[in-house]
């Protein structure tokens, strides 16, 4: 298309174009050809530095500023009408080209209204370093966004480090220096003169609003922030961005910006959930439709119909469904701290809460309603998102916009359609579903039984439990008692007050009331102090009763939810919980969230990310536990499931581990973790520890020390304890020579090693140990030598006598005094299984190479039997034992039993079979 071809549709649409190139013809012939190429920061200072003239100096006067300014704005503004009424200029282009205009806008205002007024009292400086001392300008809505539309204003907060007096000689104080400097600045970008305007400003997001002073500090800000920010004001600092500008040579922001950054971040993303702040949401979302009523009214009742940003199913509410979910998840999921909408909306299609096709949905409505926006603002430079209602204009905008008028409007309608569907639902899409309102006191928190006090509770107690409710008292007199409680606020008082009653007759509706309103209480006492979740029990009632269930079921479960209570916000979608594990998915979004954890200078936040593996774990257990308390998970199948968690999660920490130690750059280690025992069996349990071993396969000089320092770093990302908690406990004495071993192991040591100098009962071990996570070259060279070590011809009789000592020494190490039968250690149990399979696989894997494979005691035994190796009715007997143990001994650890243990008159048939099993392989 030819330059000239390319201005006619914008020459028929806007009649700010063609008064403009009517009042200025010479600038037809610059058009034609500055269109050819899309409008990029470094064209922009190119025009910038003609229009300023070749001697202009670094910092133009104030007068000078102005006029260079609205010029350049005008140049932008045409060639992207042009553009993008072409096809040419997709919505980067556009919103990219506006955001970077505002951005040389406001340093270059900046930059000489600093110059006049430093000429006059001194330039600010940090009272620590002495430096320079900028003013902090934040960029909100969509100009924090980089999204800026073509005839927007620019919101705008003003801030400054520290306080003080420039040091010029007629002193004024930091306060009012940058208060100053704000109020010139404005009329230099905002005000209306011959040339025209560059941006309207608007500086009324600033704490308290128009009240409030034109520039805040930043410790003003801060205590602004924790005592006073309200949901609407997340919703607002979410896009904040600091701007580039700076005035003063030899100045330093960097600190004041991580200051900044580290107030913005904790304000709108916070890890718990605030479930008081779900209802300013919905309210917010309400408010999004009344404000535009009430805007609709003052232009004379123009229809909602017309209004493609705030009317049913516009940009507002694609804005809204977006930045929902980054407020509600975005504090346990940084991969969803975006400022950009779209950005952030394909975070959250990867992060799995929104559907792909309803994210591309949303993505195609987003960019047709916004380029619809652009094409209604160029046609006479004004900010309007008012559809014409007269039907010619219609079918102008639409062919304007390069469609008929009937597909402009079908095509308007499905996409308005759409968002408004998501936009009712949103609350359910992101997971924090509407099924369930917050109760009115006289639903959850019972309106006529509710105790006004003490009294009344231990009274509904006493009736309730009789005799066996001394032990409820006690705890309730504690927890009411204790300062935790009498020092909470009146809000959080009264919910408690309403929480506790609750709480009870939840418990008396499980199947272990007493049990579950002890555990009910303990859980409420550990939550005091986090009114969120006091909220969450105490206003959803459906949520209660999950709880209550759950640590009815089980006194494990309720220690787990008391010592991390992060997971009641998984209760609020109960259906969620209820879904397998998608561990492809889990990585992907893993790793996306760890690379966003990063500190202001760029490099990674690692307390930040071992805090999220923590609870990501944590998450990902829990989701577990919920299926296996409801019965929908066998011990098998939970122990797969632990273990490919715990695999994934070592993987993690390799990645994040490998790049503190290594100096090579672009090196890749080639390592590899190798599981043993529990983890090495896919046997492992909610509180297991790791086995681990440590080995690699590369020739640079310094691998051992590397290789070392990683596993060293390793250990201490998985085992340090944080304010998250511990990842696991990790054992790596099963390396070659112990604790007297080396942390990392060569594979040409480590194969050393197996073959002459390892003991009977290190190749016991070597039966259940598996390559886990890492360099899978690595991995597939160990698991070489593992299959060799195992099929070497061994004496059996020599072979016994090993596997038998090595039992006495087990069974020495775990005396029971008891009368009850150790489901585990004693003779007939779980360790008898075990070492009958591995001296099956040491003694006869070189002969029956299926023995090799890493399957189970369970499956081993089968293919023994199949081989001929022992009866197959007596390996069958033995596996079904075997699972019969495994799944009591789970039971028992649900229950909080510490040793599982169980009277000597039960499993008299299991123990049997493990016994037979034993007398026809051992003796």
């Amino acid at each position: 298309m030819s330059s000239s071809t390319m201005l006619a549709p914008a020459l028929a649409w806007s009649g700010h174009l063609r008064r403009r190139l009517d009042a200025h013809p010479d600038q037809a012939a610059w058009l034609e050809k500055a269109v050819e190429q899309p409008v990029t920061p470094a064209l922009m200072a190119q025009w910038q530095s003609e229009l300023a003239g070749p001697d202009a100096p670094d910092i133009l006067p104030v007068d000078a500023c102005r006029k260079v300014l609205r010029k350049l704005r005008e140049r932008v503004f045409s060639v992207l009408i042009v553009r993008d009424l072409a096809g040419h200029a997709d919505l980067e282009e556009v919103v990219g080209a506006m955001t970077q205009l505002a951005d040389i806008a406001v340093a270059a205002a900046y930059r000489s209204v600093a110059a006049d007024l430093a000429a006059v009292h001194g330039v600010p400086r940090d009272p620590a370093t002495g430096k320079p001392q900028e003013m902090l300008i934040v960029g909100m809505g969509k100009l924090g966004g980089c999204e800026l539309n073509v005839s927007s204003d620019i919101d705008l907060i003003m801030l400054y480090g520290e306080e003080g007096e420039t040091d010029g000689p007629r002193r004024i104080s930091h306060h009012e220096f940058y208060g100053r400097l704000t109020r010139r600045m404005m009329p230099v970008i905002s005000e209306v003169d011959e040339n025209g305007q560059v941006f309207r400003t608007d500086l009324r997001l600033r704490p308290d609003g128009d009240s409030g002073p034109l520039a805040w500090s930043l410790d003003a800000l801060e205590h602004y922030l924790i005592g006073q920010g309200r949901e609407w004001e997340r919703y607002a600092w979410l896009k904040a961005r600091l701007m580039p500008a700076q005035a003063f040579e030899g100045s330093d922001s960097a600190t004041q910006a991580r200051q900044l950054e580290s107030l913005r971040v904790p304000f709108v993303y916070r890890k718990y959930f605030d479930f008081d702040a779900l209802a300013a949401l919905r309210s917010l979302r309400e408010r999004i439709r009344q404000d535009w009523q009430r805007r609709a009214m003052a232009r004379n009742g123009i229809d909602s119909a017309n209004n493609i940003k705030l009317g049913d199913g516009g940009i507002r509410e694609i804005e809204f469904v977006v930045q929902l979910a980054q407020l509600i998840r975005g504090g346990r999921m940084p991969a969803l701290q975006k400022r950009g909408l779209l950005e952030a909306l394909h975070a959250e299609q990867v992060a799995g809460l929104i559907p792909e096709e309803d994210a591309r949905r949303l993505e195609e409505a987003y960019r047709y309603l916004r380029r619809t926006e652009h094409a209604l603002q160029y046609r006479e430079d004004e900010q309007t998102h008012l559809l014409p209602g007269d039907p010619e204009q219609r079918a102008a905008l639409a062919a304007a916009l390069g469609m008929s008028p009937q597909d402009f409007e079908t095509t308007l309608a499905a996409h308005r359609q759409f968002v408004s569907q998501t936009f009712r639902n949103v609350f359910r899409m992101v997971g924090m579903g509407e099924q369930e309102e917050p109760a009115t006191p006289a639903e959850g928190a019972g309106a006529q039984d509710e105790p006004g006090n003490e009294c009344e509770l231990a009274e509904q107690i006493r009736q309730a439990f009789g005799d066996e409710a001394q032990d409820l008292l006690r705890r309730t007199e504690t927890l009411l008692g204790s300062h935790r409680v009498r020092s909470l606020p009146e809000s959080s008082r009264r919910r408690m007050e309403a929480l506790l009653p609750a709480a009870l007759r939840a418990a008396r509706q499980t199947s272990a009331p007493l049990d579950a309103a002890v555990r009910l209480f303990d859980l409420i006492e550990k939550i005091a102090q986090r009114s969120a979740y006091l909220a969450l029990l105490a206003e959803y009632p459906d949520t209660l009763a999950r709880v209550a269930r759950m640590v009815a079921a089980s006194p494990w479960a309720a220690q787990y939810l008391t010592q991390h209570p992060l997971l009641l916000d998984s209760l609020i979608d109960w259906r969620t919980l209820f879904e397998p594990l998608d561990f492809t998915q889990i990585a992907r979004q893993l790793t996306a969230d760890l690379d966003a954890c990063r500190l202001p200078d760029g490099s990674p936040d690692i307390e930040r990310q071992m805090n999220l593996m923590r609870d990501v774990q944590r998450q990902a257990s829990f989701q577990l536990l919920a299926q296996d308390l409801e019965g929908e998970l066998t011990v098998e199948k939970l122990a797969d499931q632990l273990s490919a968690l715990a695999d994934l999660l070592l993987t993690e920490t390799i990645r994040r581990s490998w790049p503190l130690v290594n100096k090579v750059e672009g090196a890749q280690p080639h390592f590899a973790v190798i599981a043993y025992g529990k983890l090495g069996g896919k046997e492992l349990g909610y509180a297991s520890d790791l086995d681990l071993v440590f080995l690699f396969d590369d020739a640079r000089e310094d691998a051992a020390e590397v290789y070392a320092k990683l596993g060293r770093r390793m250990s201490s990302w998985l085992s340090t304890m944080t304010s998250s908690g511990r990842l696991y406990e990790v054992d790596l004495r099963l390396r070659p020579d112990g604790d007297a071993g080396l942390l990392a192991v060569s594979m040409e040591a480590f194969e050393q090693y197996q073959n002459k100098h390892a003991w009977a009962w290190e190749h016991q071990a070597l039966t259940r140990a598996r390559y886990a996570s890492g360099d899978a070259a690595v991995g597939a060279r160990f698991e070489q030598i593992r299959a060799a070590i195992l099929v070497q011809p061994r004496d059996p009789a020599a072979l016994r006598e090993e596997v038998l000592a090595m039992r006495e020494k087990i069974n020495a190490g775990h005396p029971n005094t008891s009368q009850k039968f150790d489901l585990k250690h004693d003779r007939g149990g779980m360790v008898d299984v075990e070492f009958v399979t591995q001296y099956l696989v040491l003694c006869y894997a070189g002969t029956h190479p299926v023995l090799v494979h890493n399957l189970g005691n369970i499956t081993l035994l089968r293919l023994a039997g199949e081989a001929g190796l022992i009866a197959p009715e007596l390996a069958a007997r033995a596996a079904d034992a075997y699972r019969v143990l495994r799944r009591v001994q789970h039971q028992l650890r649900m229950q909080g039993v510490e040793k599982a243990r169980v009277a000597p008159d039960q499993l008299i048939d299991e123990r049997a079979a493990v016994r037979e099993l034993w007398t026809a392989v051992l003796g």
